[in-house]
């Protein structure tokens, strides 16, 4: 087997078509798509200059069975590229790989400090190559979660076991106030990407506290806009009198519908609204998967009553001292968090 790592944007082009079969024959996220790592890196991470790309390709006779789509940040951290916005992180691959000499064919090139692998589902394909580590500078730990739910064909909430009748009754009053609302589902085939309308909405949601002002970047938006344009993205919306008042940002696979960022104002249960149309549209017509993406946030919890899963991290450090220290401030961190609840009620 070959192992190569990849540092320039232009050879990315040359794997393309190699890139998509393979992610064909495996039940990937759209984070581990050729078009996320790609778009992530060209209009994102490349503007940091002390970011480098570390896509790692491992090909055999009948070419490329594995993809890692790495890069290593200014700290000389090796990372999943656009991790922070990447709800689920993980590489492609065809067969079990010796994750050590992933490592050192990036450590030839590259002189990294310490590894940071976030957002791994329990059965992720790197998550089951690390499990081969028996390292002393290994931390493998729970990390966020993530919540979802099996919608079968029919009529939403009445497609879903878990809705009592006082769930349902709350559902028919989030679209009683919101009856003079439009929802719409937008997709490259049908609209031109809203552009105007989603700076109008982040606008708004930063004036009104709901969002920081670095809320939903250019370079994000190019992102996005670029998954919309190569069929991988939707966006649901909510309208009144052609103003938006909500929407949200959602990737498609096959059967599973991600939220993956979400835009509000301030009327009423807009969000909840937004989420219960999408759940009605989609589901009328088929079986679908619909993924709350990352975050246990309570309004996802308590309205829709999903199926939480936990996400997991890896770090692997550099030395003894390394680990010490990350765990040490990882339990000043959740001393302070404990101390920041009490206050706060």
């Amino acid at each position: 087997m070959q192992v190569k790592v990849i540092n320039r944007i232009e050879d990315l082009l040359i794997i393309k078509n190699e890139w998509n079969e393979l992610y064909t024959k495996g039940d990937y996220s759209t984070f581990q798509s050729f078009d996320f790592n790609y778009f992530s890196w060209k209009y994102g991470l490349i503007s940091n200059k002390g970011n480098k790309l570390a896509i790692t390709v491992i090909r055999a006779k009948k070419g490329i069975v594995a993809i890692f789509p790495f890069y290593i940040d200014s700290n000389k951290q090796l990372r999943f590229i656009n991790d922070i916005h990447a709800d689920f992180c993980d590489c492609i691959s065809l067969q079990r790989i010796d994750i050590k000499k992933v490592f050192q064919a990036i450590n030839k090139q590259y002189q990294i400090q310490n590894i940071q692998l976030i957002n791994l589902k329990s059965d992720s394909i790197i998550k089951t190559f690390y499990e081969d580590i028996k390292d002393d500078f290994l931390v493998l730990e729970p990390y966020e979660k993530y919540s979802e739910l099996q919608l079968k064909k029919g009529d939403f909430p009445e497609n879903y076991s878990k809705y009592k009748s006082k769930q349902k009754t709350e559902f028919r009053r989030i679209k009683k106030i919101n009856k003079d609302k439009i929802h719409s589902l937008f997709s490259v085939l049908s609209s031109t990407f809203p552009k105007k309308n989603i700076i109008s909405l982040k606008e708004k949601m930063i004036a009104l506290g709901y969002r920081g002002n670095n809320f939903l970047s250019d370079e994000q938006l190019m992102i996005i806009e670029n998954l919309y344009l190569e069929r991988k993205l939707l966006i649901s919306m909510i309208k009144k009198n052609n103003k938006v008042h909500a929407l949200s940002f959602i990737l498609k696979k096959s059967n599973e519908y991600l939220f993956w960022i979400d835009m509000f104002d301030d009327a009423k249960m807009v969000n909840i609204f937004n989420y219960i149309s999408l759940m009605q549209e989609l589901s009328r017509m088929n079986t679908v998967k619909m993924n709350l993406g990352r975050g246990t946030y309570n309004y996802k919890i308590t309205n829709f009553k999903p199926e939480i899963k936990q996400l997991f991290s890896v770090f692997i450090f550099s030395s003894k001292f390394q680990k010490l220290s990350f765990l040490f401030f990882k339990n000043v961190m959740n001393i302070i968090k404990i101390i920041y609840k009490k206050i706060k009620r």
